[in-house]
């Protein structure tokens, strides 16, 4: 007796067990995203996950386990759902029941009611019950319509089109041509059946016939593939196709699809052009004589149709320093990548124009409006913006644009021409990679930059510059001047002292900053020098480098001769770079910072804390200290963030083993701030304004603040 009491409290135990792992079953059903039920061999249910009541709303109330199929599909057809079959109730029950014993092995899809589309896959299981599945494709078959319907609306542009849409199969034989073929005299369904090679087309040599097929066989888009054809007639014509590879869900290769449009007209006119070579030489584009003739033509259009046309003046940032640093080679490919993308970014009726070296022009015949006109600017921008491979090399390049309308600002090309080009320039002024449109007042503008450009080119032979010097102080006991930041001043003979914001933005863009920066580097190298001849305590001069002279490639070199020229060591003369110079080229400013260290000079980040970027780079950056901005100084006495802030550069600085450099000091409270939170040195007017180099020697003998 006691052995038939073990033996079924170890049934027990294991009918627990069972039950247990078949409650974890079911609450994992729960969670599946498929409606799944299953139908006992008595066609009763068995059970069903609660995405499967979901589903089946309208008869969740009977979906528990016992409940006959024949009473959910009768309750189902009573309910409303599916009494819009024209079936009788007991019909519909019968034919339902009919599937349900024995159901269809391949899956289909079915609309339930308005709300779900199902994939339903029914299959019978091994004791003789079913189990279904039912998953909601509603999301897929949605986008189907729409793309079919989005197809339907192709389709019917493409008819009304003078162009033309065509599909090739896997064996490049055409599928499918569209109407807009009928207006050359081509019957589209004659094509239907052969390869394009196939139909006698000509104006091609057979080395571009075969190189076109091995594009096709190695599955690569091509764009304005050009040919000719006879007509009925015996005219010729010209036609330009362009396509891309098809591949099914796959990945197969199924074919090719394009578009055509007549060309004959364009390329009789090139023909005529290259006759006068009207071409640029490097690029293929049309030069200026070329735009000038078809400014003529599209001025009489404009004038007839009153459609305003735009003429946008494009100018590529800093492409300078492509040629300077990789060579005119490197830069010609460029040029000629960028020409191609602009061509194809336009409308055929466009024309893009090389103006000379980096700059180019886009006349827009009839743009509509000026927002057009923009748009056009717009999809420019973006596709030159996009890297270019030159030689192993990834650049990028960005345009600034200029854009001026006609008439509204000129009637002559030269006019439109020039105005562009100030809307460009304001472009430039604005912080590059922008679009502008002209406006009276930029031309003043211009002629001032070409002014002050022009006088500072003269300015160096006059020795119009000089130098002054802000003293830099210790913070430490009895504060003596340990530096002074060189800082570059113009005394033009007319307009007199010129700010410097006013004409170093300009010496940049002309490339003039790199003999002005010698010149700085040379007379603080002479200057420091003759400090030393005096007998004055030596202190090392501060020479700002801007983002340019880093690029420079014989920048060593240009530092080595001056310092051997006035007996002047590393310790001597220090670099400050600003941090957002840094922050926007860090890989090439890390090279040239390393190899300026491993020469003994020392290094400064000016303006720290204004480049909004992460920090990472102080740690490959070969630097010496940071000069904390001005702005963060100033509002030290204002709010407490401020402080903060600054506290926080300190901090950063000292964890980093960087000395620290105030620069803005205007008051005693400020002083006191930074001494109190561990500054190293500081600068600014509660020491002293930038000195002339006598005044300076004059501090020097006695280097307590005044």
């Amino acid at each position: 007796m006691d052995n038939l009491q073990a033996r079924l409290a170890e049934f027990e135990s294991l009918v627990e067990s069972a039950q247990g792992q078949l409650d974890l079953v079911v609450a994992a059903m729960d969670h599946l995203e498929p409606g799944v039920v299953l139908y006992g061999a008595d066609d009763r249910v068995v059970f069903c996950n609660k995405r499967f009541r979901e589903i089946y709303a309208e008869v969740a109330d009977l979906l528990i386990p016992g409940t006959p199929y024949s009473e959910i599909a009768r309750a189902y057809y009573r309910r409303g759902f599916e009494s819009r079959t024209g079936l009788s109730e007991e019909e519909y029950v019968r034919a339902r029941l009919d599937y349900h014993l024995n159901p269809d092995e391949r899956d289909y899809e079915f609309l339930h009611g308005d709300k779900y589309w199902l994939l339903i896959s029914d299959r019978k299981t091994k004791d003789g019950g079913v189990i279904g599945f039912r998953v909601d494709i509603t999301a897929r078959k949605r986008a189907e319509q729409q793309r079919e319907a989005s197809e339907a609306r192709f389709k019917s542009l493409l008819e009304m089109s003078s162009d033309w849409y065509w599909e090739q199969d896997a064996q490049f034989r055409f599928t499918m041509m569209s109407q807009g073929l009928a207006n050359l005299g081509e019957v589209p369904e004659s094509l239907v059946g052969r390869a394009r090679w196939e139909q006698g087309y000509g104006g091609l040599t057979e080395d571009q016939w075969v190189a076109h097929r091995r594009q096709l066989e190695a599955r690569e888009p091509f764009r304005g593939f050009e040919f000719t054809f006879m007509r009925s007639s015996g005219e010729e014509r010209w036609v330009s196709v362009s396509g891309e590879p098809v591949f099914d869900n796959a990945g197969r290769f199924t074919g090719y699809r394009g578009v055509g449009t007549d060309v004959t007209e364009r390329k009789r006119y090139e023909a005529k052009i290259r006759e006068l070579a009207d071409y640029d030489f490097l690029t293929g584009l049309p030069n200026r004589s070329l735009l000038a003739a078809r400014f003529g033509h599209a001025v009489r259009s404009s004038d007839r149709t009153g459609q305003p046309m735009a003429l946008a003046f494009i100018d590529l940032d800093r492409f300078k320093t492509i040629n300077d640093s990789l060579g005119h080679h490197v830069g010609d490919r460029l040029l000629k990548q960028i020409a191609t993308r602009l061509v194809h970014v336009v409308r055929a009726t466009d024309t893009v124009c090389r103006h000379g070296g980096d700059e180019f022009l886009v006349l827009l015949p009839e743009v509509g409006s000026a927002e057009k006109a923009a748009h056009v600017a717009s999809e420019i921008a973006r596709e030159l913006s996009n890297p270019y491979d030159v030689e192993g090399y990834e650049l990028v390049v960005t345009p600034s644009i200029g854009i001026s309308l006609y008439p509204a600002d000129g009637a002559e090309l030269p006019v439109l021409i020039r105005n562009a080009d100030a809307a460009m320039y304001h472009s430039k002024a604005m912080g590059r990679n922008q679009c502008s449109f002209f406006k009276e007042e930029m031309n003043a503008r211009i002629s001032e930059r070409l002014i002050l450009e022009n006088s500072m080119r003269r300015g160096l032979a006059r020795e119009e510059f000089y130098l002054e010097y802000q003293p830099i102080y210790a913070l430490g006991a009895g504060r003596p001047i340990v530096g002074a930041e060189a800082l570059l001043r113009w005394r033009h003979p007319e307009m007199g002292i010129v700010p410097p914001a006013r004409f170093i933005p300009i010496a940049e863009d002309s490339g003039l900053i790199l003999d002005i920066g010698e010149w700085v580097i040379r007379e603080a190298c002479r200057q420091s020098r003759t400090w030393t001849a005096a007998g004055l305590r030596e202190i090392p001069v501060r020479v700002n480098l801007s983002g340019i002279q880093l690029r420079q490639k014989n920048l060593l070199d240009v530092l080595q001769r001056a310092m051997q020229d006035y007996g002047r060591k590393p310790a001597q003369i220090e670099f400050e770079v600003t941090e957002s110079v840094l922050l926007s080229e860090v890989e090439m400013a890390t090279g040239v910072l390393e190899a300026l260290s491993r020469q003994g000079f020392k290094l400064a980040i000016d303006d720290f804390g204004t480049g909004y970027s992460s920090l990472s780079y102080l740690k490959r950056l070969h630097v010496d200290k940071l000069k904390v901005d001005k702005s963060f100084i100033h509002d030290i006495s204002i709010d407490e963030r401020g402080a903060a802030l600054t506290r926080g550069i300190i901090g950063l600085a000292k964890s980093l083993n960087l000395r620290v450099v105030g620069e803005g000091v205007e008051t005693a409270q400020q002083l006191a701030f930074l001494t109190a939170n561990g500054c190293d040195e500081a600068q600014g007017f509660y020491f002293s304004v930038p000195l002339s180099a006598p005044a300076l020697a004059e501090k020097l003998r006695d280097s307590r603040p005044s």
